[in-house]
């Protein structure tokens, strides 16, 4: 009997995570895809700068599918553009697609 009920309340810890809210995970997106970004120019903030403006977001089972809106600012040139990536749920892994 007590290894039912142990069972049961391991079970119902595990249902019972913490999901995170829509704008926490926005802004964990947009930190992971601006830190993608810096190491491509090995955080070197003299030649670019970036400022991830918004972020549309799917959820899939284990990575999230983004298209980000992303004002890039370059010698004296002033450009805003679409990107689209793949992150993982723990925003540590970026695949930028072309």
């Amino acid at each position: 009997m007590k290894k039912i009920i142990v069972s049961l309340l391991f079970i119902t810890a595990l249902a019972c995570q913490k999901k995170p809210k829509p704008a926490e995970v926005e802004m964990h997106l947009k930190k992971a895809m601006s830190e993608f970004l810096y190491e491509s120019v090995n955080n070197d903030s003299t030649k670019v700068k970036f400022d991830v403006q918004e972020v549309i977001y799917y959820e899939e089972l284990e990575s999230y599918e983004c298209e980000f809106k992303v004002n890039m600012k370059q010698d004296g040139k002033d450009t805003v553009g679409q990107m689209t990536a793949t992150i993982t749920r723990d925003f540590t892994k970026v695949k930028r697609k072309i």
